[in-house]
């Protein structure tokens, strides 16, 4: 990052740290300002914002300000999400709003074309999708029953594996979805194995640092937990973003399939 390397920069001459002490203290400052105006603002030259530059690894004055605009741009994206216990309680839910759209661009980010498609498909000729969760995964799961329940689609939840229940059903028209933040809960895990015994389509919504479920379902969609204070927030906007991705396409494919038919 920039600032950090002008902030830590030793190697600098008494004309190069005039630069640099200005940036540091006008960091918006230089987001549309040309070598020349910089010059102008420190009493330099545009030849000494171009060494400058070069020490700290560009080509150019250009190629420093095109890289230091991403950076800014970024660096303000993260202060939406970064937690301010002194912000004000409109000022929050703006932190909010933008915990949700980074959570969402992440966990879309993370979806694999190929791998949503074979699962949509495998979905719309399904008789029945079972859900597989626990605590408040289950919560979001029973969410999704409701709605898949008004496609007219078979659906139930579960919080562990059901041998009975599973020995009624055909291998053929019927698929499992489990749900596991960190990929590691062992009745998830457990109830996974037992499916893919009985010859059962597993999907997991899961973690994609800790592959164990990952590893034994037939697909997976990865859910993006966040690196900050709400990351329990994130986790839950995440899950439920995967959810309603899954509830609209396969809305979308059962009509597209009414209007082939008239």
């Amino acid at each position: 990052m920039i600032i950090q390397q002008l902030q830590k920069g030793t190697t600098f001459t008494h004309q190069e740290k005039a630069i640099v002490h200005f940036i540091l203290e006008n960091q918006e400052c230089i987001l549309d300002k040309t070598a020349k105006d910089l010059a102008s603002l420190t009493l330099t030259s545009p030849a000494t914002i171009n060494r400058l530059c070069k020490k700290l690894g560009y080509s150019s004055y250009h190629e420093f300000q095109l890289q230091y605009v991403g950076e800014h741009a970024q660096n303000k994206k993260n202060d939406r999400t970064k937690l301010d216990v002194t912000a004000s309680n409109v000022e929050l839910s703006t932190t909010v709003e933008g915990l949700y759209q980074e959570t969402v661009r992440h966990t879309q980010e993370m979806i694999r074309k190929d791998s949503l498609n074979r699962i949509i498909n495998r979905l719309v000729h399904s008789k029945r999708i079972d859900f597989y969760a626990s605590d408040m995964n289950y919560s979001r799961a029973q969410g999704i029953c409701l709605k898949l329940s008004s496609l007219g689609i078979n659906t139930q939840v579960f919080n562990t594996y059901n041998d009975f229940y599973i020995e009624t059903l055909s291998d053929n028209d019927s698929v499992a979805i489990i749900i596991s933040h960190t990929g590691k809960n062992s009745v998830m895990i457990n109830a996974a194995m037992e499916l893919r015994r009985k010859n059962i389509y597993t999907i997991a919504l899961t973690s994609n640092v800790n592959r164990e479920l990952d590893l034994l379902c037939n697909e997976s969609l990865y859910i993006y937990s966040g690196t900050y204070e709400l990351t329990s927030l994130q986790y839950g906007v995440s899950v439920d973003y995967l959810l309603d991705v899954l509830f609209t396409c396969l809305v979308a494919r059962k009509r597209k399939n009414i209007f082939d038919y008239d």
